[in-house]
């Protein structure tokens, strides 16, 4: 069992040392700094500077060199930059097991809460990695065992040795965390969020690194009372993220056949192609693919049935017999 444990706690290691890797040198980590170029050579060279002050900030944390990090943020580097996988240096310092730089960073003002974009806390990484003492000192200095990432997993659930999983729940009984409720915090929060917007008083932005939408989150999860509460507020159901899925590209991908019907019925383009090529129906769980093609036959009655009534209104619409009037001709 141990040397699963052990096999569990290097996979997961490795698949965010991967996310690093994949943006380390790469000129697409833009974030935070997109629309902020100005006209002329001045505003373009700003942001190019800015965007290399975040890529070795990240780096010299991955290298552990704090004297190079701490030169870095005297010249205004944040701390809390995140890279295209929202990835900040605390979430790597942790992933790395690097103590010494987690214990800088969290010093300096680094944000132990801050999620990746899949909603991975620091310490989602250090409890997934089983490092018990980097695990301590983020708990020590206000990391939320109560936080869930997007599968809804608290940092217990990522947990995979027996000596992390008896620290969390500890700690989660010691300060009395609903574990059920916590796993449900994001929906509520965001019905709340959908019914704010509904009554005018809110509103939602997309996810700055990802453009996904609170439409996009919901088909993802199933939520069907926050998706009901945006259909009403008339949101776009074919809204794209970065990748230019929509809301029920989603949907059918986490295989959520109620809520492919509901967008189905508010007429969303079930064609539509990602930035790849893609229909729903090619990255749909397998399960699915029967009702897309039904829901997709669907609204192509719908549509047929509408034109032919919009034709026999055309056709019925009375002839107006304007007469023609003499123009005036200036005496």
């Amino acid at each position: 069992m141990a040397a699963t444990d052990h096999s569990r706690s290097e996979a997961a290691k490795q698949r965010r040392q991967d996310q690093l890797q994949r943006w380390l040198g790469s000129e697409t980590d833009q974030t935070g700094f997109e629309g902020r170029k100005t006209t002329g050579g001045s505003g373009t060279r700003r942001a190019k500077v800015q965007f290399a002050q975040g890529a070795v900030f990240m780096a010299a944390c991955s290298a552990g060199d704090r004297e190079e990090v701490a030169t870095l943020l005297r010249q205004g580097a944040d701390i809390n930059h995140a890279n295209v996988d929202g990835l900040t240096a605390l979430h790597q310092a942790c992933i790395d097991e690097n103590a010494e730089m987690v214990q800088f960073l969290v010093e300096n003002g680094s944000d132990v809460n801050r999620g990746d974009n899949e909603g991975w806390t620091p310490l989602h990484a250090a409890a997934s990695c089983g490092f018990i003492q980097i695990t301590k000192y983020l708990i020590d200095h206000g990391a939320n065992v109560g936080a869930v990432n997007s599968e809804g997993e608290l940092p217990l659930d990522v947990a995979n040795e027996d000596a992390m999983e008896r620290l969390l729940k500890a700690e989660i009984k010691k300060q009395g965390i609903d574990v059920d409720k916590a796993r449900k915090e994001e929906e509520r929060i965001m019905l709340q969020d959908a019914r704010a917007l509904l009554e005018g008083g809110g509103s939602l932005t997309p996810h700055p690194n990802t453009r996904a939408t609170a439409l996009h989150v919901a088909a993802a999860k199933g939520y069907i009372e926050v998706l009901k509460v945006l259909l009403q507020c008339r949101v776009d159901v074919d809204c794209r993220d970065i990748d230019g899925w929509t809301p029920v590209h989603a949907a059918a991908h986490w295989g959520q056949e109620e809520v492919c019907t509901l967008l189905a019925d508010h007429m969303c383009d079930m064609a539509a192609v990602n930035n790849v090529g893609q229909t729903p129906l090619d990255v749909a769980d397998e399960n699915l693919a029967d009702t897309l093609e039904e829901l997709q036959k669907k609204q192509n009655a719908l549509r047929s049935e509408k034109q032919k009534q919009n034709s026999v209104i055309e056709t019925n619409q009375p002839i107006s017999m304007v007469p023609v009037r003499t123009r005036r001709v200036p005496m």
